[in-house]
């Protein structure tokens, strides 16, 4: 076993037996351990960071329209972290929820469960002994349709598995205004939606004028999303 640069454990294998009986070496192999969904956002949101971080005061001004689609890339790039690991957690909380046989699923999750799975699949599953295996299945594929991005989904998906109301506990924590927690999460999903399907234009303007953009915007967006996501992340390991 070996350490890697992310923390995580890792196998290795350098040599191996040709058909002739004799060693070679062939090439290392590594075997990472299982990412969390916190790690995977951290991985997604330095993607984000990166392209802030691309402008330095000797490269121009931050103005520069390079610089300014760099940023713009940035929130699109904030809000997909976001989106992966509201995805990821909920996730795993509902495979976590269904191992635990000794508890009741929330009303909100049981009922997502039977409007996602008909009576036939149930009975298939149950046959099988593999429920666990075919709920994962069919979570997946419809988790694949939905977007996770937005106020009023974040907190939806979150009550799913039993967190109610995750804008009031994160506000809580983090000691932070919990209407002005989501209603400038909203404005930054807003705004990503604006860039992705808009090119970032006004295309309700009669002149369509591209909306400016400055390298502060962005950094807020990376810095609100990062801390909502930490606290959300406090607050369901536990």
């Amino acid at each position: 076993m070996q350490e890697t640069k992310g923390g995580t454990r890792s196998s290795k294998k350098e040599t191996g037996v040709n058909h002739t009986g004799k060693n070679q070496k062939v090439p290392n192999v590594y075997v990472s351990a299982k990412l969390s969904p916190y790690d995977i956002f951290q991985k997604c949101i330095k993607r984000a960071q990166n392209l802030i971080d691309f402008h330095k005061g000797d490269k121009g001004s931050e103005t520069d329209e390079q610089f300014c689609d760099a940023y713009r890339a940035a929130i699109v790039l904030s809000i997909s972290a976001l989106d992966a690991f509201i995805r990821t957690i909920v996730t795993e909380k509902i495979n976590n929820i269904l191992l635990d046989s000794e508890k009741e699923l929330p009303a909100k999750l049981s009922d997502y469960l039977k409007g996602l799975l008909n009576q036939d699949k149930l009975l298939n599953a149950a046959r099988k002994y593999n429920l666990q295996d075919v709920v994962d299945k069919h979570i997946k594929e419809d988790f694949g349709t939905k977007s996770f991005q937005g106020e009023w989904r974040i907190k939806t998906y979150m009550e799913l598995v039993g967190y109610q109301n995750i804008f009031k506990q994160v506000s809580e924590k983090a000691d932070i205004s919990e209407t002005n927690l989501m209603k400038n999460l909203e404005l930054f999903t807003q705004r990503r939606h604006v860039i992705a399907h808009s090119g970032d234009y006004d295309l309700n303007s009669t002149l369509q004028v591209e909306n400016a953009i400055k390298k502060v915007y962005a950094q807020d967006c990376i810095d609100l999303v990062s801390k909502f996501v930490q606290y959300v992340n406090e607050i369901c390991v536990k």
